[in-house]
């Protein structure tokens, strides 16, 4: 179960926008239904945002993708939080590299504009963001950002069991203060990832891999009041620790905040 969050009346559930690389039942099914299920736990409604798809809103509002794959800016005035969600490598040409690790067969030119699009809208609205694995990716290179377009030994196999490792938490870093662990267990999926000098300017590491300590595991924004990538999953919280529940019981309390100030403003 999720932990309890604190009551805060916001005049309906919040409206949380998670990124998919296609809209379709059975995709969705296979590759996002996990996020669906953590946003859902915590009496949350899931949007779904696709650069295949309309995006249609609780309240029946649509809003159509251009052909590049991009979704109108528009739809996130109606959205208390975004997730940028896992799936294939960034095009290496949006952080200024030729194709050089990146995997070409899984890269999806509308899914990184529809995304590296929202990403700069949000933080533009210093909307709660939370990117996970390639979404940690996506909105780094968003927010001017590079990429390691390939490393080893980070990968869990495809048709195998998890790879877990540690991740040591910078102690001034607002992730420390949300989950209240120098270290702890993530599972790992990735090969990809940043180093500090991969980093956009406005973000910090606050989590290194153990005992790679060179890749950044976790980045989190100086200058907005909740953005932070991960390079793990943690919307599968059935092979996870409490530090996880925390981390999702933060965004999601963040993004009630953004809800309230959003409402207070008019």
């Amino acid at each position: 179960m999720a932990l309890q969050l604190p009551v805060i009346s916001t005049g309906r559930p919040l409206w949380i926008g998670i990124t998919s690389r296609h809209g379709r039942p059975e995709w969705l099914q296979q590759n996002t239904r996990n996020y669906l299920a953590m946003v859902a736990s915590y009496q949350a409604t899931p949007v779904v945002l696709t650069p295949d798809l309309v995006a249609i809103l609780p309240d029946g509002q649509r809003y159509t993708p251009s052909s590049s794959g991009r979704l109108p800016e528009a739809v996130l005035d109606a959205l208390d939080g975004l997730i940028l969600s896992g799936g294939g490598d960034v095009a290496p040409h949006y952080f200024n590299q030729p194709l050089a690790g990146a995997e070409e067969e899984s890269i999806d030119l509308k899914r990184d504009e529809l995304e590296i699009g929202l990403a700069q809208a949000a933080l533009a609205r210093n909307l709660p963001i939370f990117g996970i694995c390639r979404g940690c990716q996506v909105l780094n290179v968003a927010a001017g950002g590079a990429m390691i377009q390939h490393l080893d030994g980070h990968r869990s196999p495809m048709d195998g069991a998890t790879r877990f490792h540690a991740v040591r938490v910078a102690e001034t870093s607002r992730l420390h203060e949300i989950v209240g662990a120098d270290q702890f267990e993530v599972n790992t999926f990735h090969h990809q990832g940043m180093d500090q000098a991969s980093l956009a300017p406005d973000f910090r590491a606050a989590a290194l891999a153990d005992p790679d300590h060179w890749l950044v595991e976790a980045y989190e924004s100086m200058r907005h009041t909740w953005v932070i990538g991960v390079q793990w999953h943690p919307e599968r919280i059935f092979e996870l620790g409490e530090a996880h529940r925390r981390l999702w019981e933060s965004f999601i309390t963040a993004c009630s905040s953004y809800r309230q100030r959003t409402m207070a403003d008019g």
